[in-house]
């Protein structure tokens, strides 16, 4: 129930349970199928693996929540739209939370 307006994750859509105002998403490619698999590091203890290539995202207007009582899916989802970030933040600054958040402080201007 989040969405993607643009950028390399145009167009996907995650069930993600946090909606942060920045968010790292991930993209990788599953060796089995060659499909390429998109998630994001929404939860507080979230770690990218090194295959994943990392996208920086920031929410556009006010996100919401969702119950989902479903056979595949149960819980407090998000409900929320994001778009790229121009100029991207380099790897570093996105590869472990305390460099991430960094980042998030100075982009927010605290």
């Amino acid at each position: 129930m989040t969405r993607f307006e643009d950028g390399p994750a145009k167009g996907q859509t995650l069930m993600l349970r946090r909606a942060e105002r920045f968010l790292r998403v991930t993209e990788s490619v599953l060796p089995e199928s060659g499909k390429t698999k998109w998630d994001a590091l929404d939860q507080l203890d979230d770690q990218p693996t090194p295959d994943e290539k990392l996208h920086a995202y920031e929410i556009v207007g006010q996100p919401g929540m969702a119950f989902i009582d479903g056979t595949k899916c149960r819980g407090r989802y998000a409900i929320a739209t994001y778009r790229v970030v121009v100029p991207q933040p380099d790897d570093a600054s996105m590869r472990t939370t305390e460099a991430w958040h960094a980042w998030t402080r100075k982009a927010a201007g605290l």
